[in-house]
């Protein structure tokens, strides 16, 4: 744990200077996985006690509205943390050195088969701020041409395009993921769908 934080392009970026009312004692990585680290900062509260604040820390990520013929690009997956089928948005790591539209380009050739002509940030945002460091990155992918999937290893997938005035509604009457959700409302509120 000598190497903490990770340098292996798996973290997002260093988290900023604590507030000065906010002393952080000490950072402890307690579990390294690769793909995630856990720990604890003691913190030395505005009042003077002292207390531990759990956290579990995850790359940064992008998840990807693309959108051709007027139609949103979903990938299905069983997901085995939750041990049911998902319809998702493309979504992965965003690399040591890599921007989020890089990113993104990248899954979405990797997970769908399809190379956009045009990407775009429509926000970056924390996740689940009272546990996680975890950033994400919503990307608007347009102008798409098919390629060929290249999946991973470990990913077992299928692309779906839905319609884009169904997509919210499909994506909804299935269990469904929070990045899914957002990233859809995101592109829906900028008038993308």
């Amino acid at each position: 744990m000598s190497d903490y934080p990770p340098q292996d392009g798996r973290r997002h970026e260093p988290l900023p200077e604590p507030h000065p009312d906010w002393h952080v004692i000490e950072s402890v990585p307690e579990y390294e996985t690769g793909w995630f680290v856990a720990g604890y900062d003691r913190v030395e509260q505005p009042d003077g006690t002292e207390k531990r604040y759990y956290w579990a820390e995850l790359p940064t990520a992008v998840v990807i509205t693309a959108v051709t013929d007027d139609h949103v690009l979903f990938v299905e997956q069983y997901r085995p943390t939750i041990r049911h089928e998902q319809l998702e948005l493309p979504a992965g790591v965003v690399e040591a050195g890599e921007s989020a539209t890089a990113a993104a380009e990248r899954e979405l050739e990797e997970e769908t088969g399809f190379c956009a002509d045009s990407l775009s940030v429509l926000e970056e945002v924390w996740v689940a701020t009272g546990v996680l460091r975890h950033k994400r990155a919503y990307v608007f992918a347009e102008g798409l041409t098919p390629t060929q999937q290249d999946l991973d290893d470990s990913e077992f997938l299928t692309p779906r395009a839905v319609p884009a005035d169904e997509a919210l509604p499909t994506a909804r009457s299935r269990p469904l993921n929070e990045a899914t959700l957002q990233g859809l409302t995101l592109a829906d509120e900028e008038g993308l769908l």
